[in-house]
């Protein structure tokens, strides 16, 4: 198999994943960044599923494919004693984990391919450069995004931000970020965030805030960043802080769409590269996982546009009638831009902004398996995604995650 042939395969395997791998040049220039041919050939073996090394050689035996020759190749060393045919293959994947090209659980050495986005790109923290950057951007235009925009179930969620539940909140723990923290098993890390290393490079730093650790691993993730040294551990009541610090500054809380979820992030609506694609569209609302929204209660409201400059969706104007600002405009609430994250109700010194739920609340799938599961039986065929991105464009409503309740 000639080099070329190699990244085409393996580009054509990536997207069988529930979140596919559009073809694109930039696309190609990334996978040749990630993976040497070798490489290429080995994930072949692979699956979204974790797997063993023995089953990844079995399945690349079914392809006609040597793992001893590509081990030599790649130039891993001899395996232990005792591992599968002494054919170096656990050593190559093991490399490849190192990379972040694929995922290593630790619990039980098997290891799986992610998706570019949420997954592979992320884990490039450490070897991260302008023109991975540069090629990220532009695979997002050549089809990436539409690719992110249109998953049957949204890979990341928003969960509102303590100051923004009233005690009256009957909140869901899984939309509570504490909660979140505190259920991780004590399998937690944290990292530079990778949206704001790569503004960083791009001259664009975060106009948000000045620091970079402060987004949050959990269980497998966790596992890997501390095991690579891309992270730290940090304990419990170290991360409670970090999430304060995080929400003080009117950052979006944002982990994976589960109940047990493998991340956190903290975003801003100019540096995320997930929330920046969502922003773009008219109607940002429709192509985001939440259980919220905010309302603004009119009567508290001064018009001082706190709200509005903090907003990461641009949700609210200040064009809506006030009762008690002298005949002034209010704030009004852009319901298809709303995505529920309460940041603006932290900025009201004026109490005239809440979060109400939405009804029926969206119950996340409870880990990793599960979403990836959603994901792979709900993905849309190619027609579908064209018309969900069109309608987001031209700000036509939709539901592409089936979330019904919004105007």
């Amino acid at each position: 198999m000639d080099t070329r042939k190699a990244y085409a395969e393996l580009r054509r395997h990536l997207d069988t994943l529930p979140v596919g791998f559009p073809r694109s040049r930039a696309g190609g220039r990334i996978l040749r960044r990630l993976f040497t041919p070798a490489e290429a050939r080995v994930a072949l073996g692979l699956s979204w599923k974790f797997r063993s090394p023995a089953e990844v050689e079995t399945a690349l035996k079914a392809r006609g494919l040597d793992p001893r020759e590509l081990a030599r190749e790649a130039g891993a060393e001899a395996e232990p004693s005792g591992a599968p045919d002494g054919s170096g293959l656990a050593s190559l994947l093991g490399a490849l984990a190192s990379k972040g090209s694929i995922l290593r659980k630790a619990t039980d050495g098997t290891y799986a391919l992610l998706p570019f986005v949420v997954g592979m790109y992320e884990m490039q923290i450490a070897r991260l450069s302008r023109d991975l950057v540069r090629d990220t951007v532009d695979f997002l235009h050549q089809g990436f995004g539409l690719e992110l925009l249109t998953t049957g179930e949204p890979q990341t969620r928003v969960i509102p931000i303590d100051a923004a539940i009233r005690p009256e909140h009957r909140i869901a723990e899984y939309d509570e970020c504490r909660f979140l923290i505190r259920n991780a098993g004590g399998r937690i890390a944290v990292l530079d965030c990778i949206c704001r290393r790569a503004t960083d490079l791009a001259g664009k730093p975060c106009k948000s805030t000045d620091r970079r650790e402060l987004c949050m691993v959990f269980r497998d993730f966790a596992d890997t960043v501390i095991r690579e040294g891309w992270g730290r551990a940090v304990g419990e009541a170290e991360a409670l802080e970090l999430a304060d610090l995080n929400q003080r500054e009117g950052l979006v809380m944002r982990p994976s769409n589960e109940r047990e979820p493998q991340f956190l992030c903290a975003c801003c609506g100019d540096c995320c590269g997930l929330l920046s694609v969502v922003k773009a569209m008219k109607r940002p609302a429709d192509f985001v996982a939440t259980n919220h929204r905010a309302v603004v209660l009119p009567g508290n409201c001064v018009s001082c546009g706190a709200c509005a400059r903090i907003c990461p969706m641009e949700a609210i104007v200040l064009d809506g009638p006030a009762a008690k600002t002298g005949g002034r405009s209010g704030a009004r609430i852009l319901e298809s831009r709303c995505i529920g994250c309460g940041v603006c109700t932290a900025a009201c010194k004026f109490e005239a902004l809440r979060l109400e739920p939405l009804t029926p609340a969206r119950v996340p799938p409870k880990n990793t398996e599960e979403l990836l599961d959603r994901l792979a039986a709900s993905r849309p065929g190619t027609l579908r995604k064209l018309r969900l991105g069109i309608a987001g464009i031209l700000g036509l409503k939709t539901h592409p995650h089936g979330r019904r309740g919004r105007s």
